[in-house]
């Protein structure tokens, strides 16, 4: 358009405009008003699929909304042969679930201890009558309860070491005189501090559970009138690491490479010390986690520099042949040891986006709970069936896992399940994804997406031939989380080693919490009975969070 190429946006004022405006014909004008009708339209879409890749829901659900791109339907695809139950299932999930029914909070008190009261008349517990003098008959006591709050409490523990010697000065057999020292209670967490296994693993869990950063928890000390500096908090943590914490999670790391089948997945980590003598911007955060199934179940976190393709190789040795569910990355793909899975909510997730936020959908969403009319906008828009098809069987793909899981089947009976409904429910996903690639514009998103889905569709398959293989690498992306959270607190690992002391505190507390162990109990025993007994085989297998010899205290109530 003439007058939209000259016009000199740069300098823009209301009047210029204006002036320029009048100049127009009525046929520019209409150009120049369509112009910027599609540019304010395209604005709307960005920033609409902006607040939805920021606010929206997570997870797998598909609340697929379709952006009117420009993509012509080939001849050849006809909206008749459409699965239009298939269609109609990509917003069957979208109904929110009838809520759960709430516990009281008399329930909910039940878990804690109780501190009984008795409380009695002002004349005591034999009150008698005042008018005939008679003992008092005492009526079903009325019960009154309240939740207190006992604030944490710091406390020195002074050990005062008494220790003897011979008065008379009498020498044993090396020359040295006789003495009998104190019999100490318990050796120290880290030499020459006033740090103790429960103040310690408090720091921890409150950074790796709570998500607080040592910042944040120097602040909350002080308003206690207890003046502890995150330096100190943070040498606690790094030297306890290298004590105590990274031989368990090393002995964890041997049974972590005998697992059947493993997660992995990885996000970044800022690391000061490492941007600066190596000009690296991120680093990343490793993290590999045990299968639903396995008995043992753990998560590791081990920080890397860099992506680079021996990274896998660190984490899982050299020659694990078992099952590595990962999303694609071709840092894992090249590990070619293992049997790759590949993750169908990643694979989805190509798809999905590309066209979440087409306007049509929208409209399909927002019409009432009616079939017909559903079906009706469907036939009407049938570029939004090609797309919502694939996308709604693999719904029923999940469904399917769901079922296993409520009713709790065997590997072999998962399997079997699996062959009988998943693969023909597959292969029509395949069969959907094929339509997409040959029906839109070869450049378009959706393409994209579904050539995406059709490159890995061997690996993706994978996960029908056997009863304990997953069906996506959601567990990893859900241990992530943890991490990534607690990181919008502390922002950056200021040097390396503080950067291995989080991922090894993160293991540990967060695979207690795959256990159902109390994080800050656990990690508060663990430092105790090292610190006492040594780094030794037989304490290590003891102490792993999924060890069948942890006191029962440990664990969550």
């Amino acid at each position: 358009m003439d007058f939209l190429s000259s016009f000199d946006f740069e300098n823009y004022t209301r009047k210029s405009m204006k002036e320029s405006l009048e100049s127009l014909d009525h046929d520019d004008l209409v150009d120049a008003a369509l112009f910027l009708a599609d540019n304010l339209f395209l604005k709307d879409q960005i920033n609409r699929k902006a607040a939805m890749d920021r606010f929206a829901s997570k997870s797998e659900q598909l609340f697929i909304s379709l952006f009117n791109e420009a993509e012509e339907i080939a001849s050849t695809s006809s909206p008749e042969d459409l699965d239009e139950s298939a269609v109609l299932e990509t917003v069957s999930k979208e109904r929110p679930a009838s809520p759960k029914k709430r516990r009281s909070m008399k329930e909910k008190a039940k878990a804690l201890p109780e501190k009984i009261i008795d409380v009695y008349p002002d004349a005591g517990k034999d009150p008698v009558c005042p008018v005939c003098g008679t003992a008092m008959k005492e009526l079903k006591p009325t019960v009154h309860r309240t939740i207190k709050y006992v604030p944490q409490r710091l406390y020195v523990e002074v050990e005062v070491d008494h220790n003897y010697v011979c008065p008379k000065g009498c020498e044993d057999e090396d020359g040295k005189p006789v003495m009998v020292p104190a019999a100490r209670k318990e050796a120290p967490l880290l030499e020459n501090t006033m740090s103790s296994p429960s103040l310690v693993s408090h720091i921890i869990a409150q950074k790796t559970v709570m998500g607080l950063p040592l910042y944040r928890q120097e602040q909350d000390w002080q308003r206690r009138g207890f003046n502890l500096g995150r330096s100190i908090m943070a040498n606690w943590m790094i030297r306890s690491s290298q004590i105590y914490g990274e031989a368990l999670v090393d002995r964890m790391i041997q049974d972590f490479r005998e697992c059947d089948v493993v997660h992995m997945d990885e996000t970044v980590l800022k690391c000061l010390e490492v941007s600066r003598d190596q000009d690296r911007t991120n680093c990343y955060m490793i993290v590999g986690v045990s299968a639903e199934h396995e008995a043992r179940q753990m998560v590791i976190y081990q920080f890397k520099k860099s992506r680079a393709q021996k990274f896998v190789w660190e984490f899982l040795g050299e020659g694990f042949e078992k099952a590595l569910m990962s999303d694609g990355f071709e840092g894992y793909d090249n590990y070619t040891a293992a049997v790759h899975l590949s993750c169908m909510a990643h694979a989805r997730r190509h798809l999905y986006d590309a066209v979440k936020i087409r306007a049509d959908y929208q409209t399909f969403k927002n019409l009432p709970d009616d079939t017909e009319m559903k079906l009706k906008h469907i036939r009407e828009n049938p570029a939004l069936g090609i797309l919502l098809e694939p996308l709604g069987n693999i719904n029923r793909l999940y469904e399917v896992e769901s079922r296993a899981k409520k009713k709790k089947l065997s590997r072999e009976e998962v399997y079997e399940l699996r062959q009988k409904e998943s693969k023909p429910l597959f292969d029509q996903v395949i069969a959907g994804m094929e339509r997409i690639a040959r029906s839109f514009d070869s450049g378009s998103k959706a393409v994209k997406g579904a050539n995406y889905f059709l490159k890995r569709k061997d690996s993706l398959a994978l996960y029908l031939e056997d009863g304990n293989y997953p069906i996506d690498n959601n567990l990893a992306e859900r241990m992530v989380k943890p991490f990534v959270i607690g990181r919008k607190g502390f922002l950056f690992a200021d040097t390396e080693a503080g950067a291995e002391a989080t991922a090894v505190w993160y293991s540990l507390s967060q695979s207690a919490i795959m256990n159902g162990l109390v994080p800050e109990k656990y990690i508060e025993y663990v430092l105790t009975r090292l610190k006492n007994e040594g780094i030794r085989e037989e304490v290590l297998e003891d102490l792993l969070p999924y060890s069948r010899t942890l006191p029962g205290h440990l664990y969550k109530k």
